[in-house]
């Protein structure tokens, strides 16, 4: 089993208990402004204690720049899409054309990079592809009546997400061959947090009766498994191909799922129960 395999499903795991404490968070009805700033300045935060002391020995800072910046405007632009595109269709629309974004960035790294994969490996990545877009559509709900304007805008929106999470991914994968891992994490996140509180009002709306001292403990722990599950993603990505990565790594919110069930009883539908077998085949055939 090759190294950045093993790092990859590291980052699997981790992102995915990241993405459980969404849930937590949202039982606890925890304030979600603070809790996804407290997330992002840990990250931040944790990325220059670990980048600052070899900061002097690093070169191309200019790239590191620019990768970043890329990063962190397709994170921002991929989010507030997504959020508007809601507005406008249902999610069961919605949630699967923006999980695309994933096979846009299988698409680019074979034309790009030149990244090649055998039968076997093939195979797991239609399978990977096919378990996000079915978890996606399993969260999404009824479909809703929706005007023909609404439904042109919201189809431009979601495409604009895709665009934006596609970028998010590829960056990444720049940055884990070019530039060093603790500064792009650290310049991105940082440009992240900033942009996050400049939009906040728009993505992240106040609701009554939010609380705030758990949101930020919960933010901070979601930024510490974010950490080291983002920088397993890097190092995987350093020697590994973006085309079987990014799918692997996308199915990361079938931890989610399964601690939902586990933790809070939550009901698994037969299409989250296919989704689990269809992600144990696909890890096994990535291998």
């Amino acid at each position: 089993m090759t190294h950045w395999y093993l790092l990859a499903l590291t980052a699997l795991v981790v992102l995915g208990l990241q993405r459980f404490l969404y849930k937590v968070s949202a039982e606890m009805r925890c304030n979600s402004a603070v809790t996804t700033f407290a997330f992002m300045a840990t990250v931040a935060l944790l990325s220059w204690c670990a980048y600052l002391p070899r900061a002097a020995a690093v070169t191309h800072l200019g790239p590191l720049l620019i990768i970043s910046l890329v990063n962190s405007l397709g994170f921002l632009t991929g989010t507030l899409a997504t959020i508007e595109a809601l507005k406008a269709l249902p999610a069961g629309t919605v949630y699967p054309l923006t999980r695309l974004s994933t096979v846009l960035s299988v698409l680019f790294s074979l034309a790009y990079f030149g990244d090649r994969l055998n039968l076997r490996q093939g195979c797991g990545v239609l399978l990977a592809l096919a378990v996000i877009v079915l978890l996606a559509r399993s969260r999404g709900g009824a479909v809703a009546a929706t005007s023909p304007g609404h439904a042109r805008r919201g189809l431009l929106l979601a495409l604009l997400a895709i665009a934006g999470g596609a970028a998010s991914t590829v960056s990444s994968k720049f940055a884990a061959v070019q530039v060093d891992t603790f500064g792009f994490m650290a310049v991105s996140y940082t440009m992240s947090t900033l942009l996050v509180v400049a939009v906040k009002k728009r993505m992240l709306p106040q609701r009554a009766g939010q609380r705030t001292r758990p949101a930020l403990f919960i933010g901070m722990a979601m930024g510490v498994t974010n950490f080291f599950g983002f920088y397993a993603l890097l190092r995987a990505l350093a020697s590994g191909p973006l085309a079987i990565i990014a799918p692997l790594v996308g199915m990361y919110f079938i931890m989610a799922v399964l601690l939902s069930f586990l933790i809070y009883r939550e009901r698994v539908t037969r299409q989250q129960l296919l989704a689990i077998a269809l992600t144990v085949l696909s890890i096994w055939l990535m291998k």
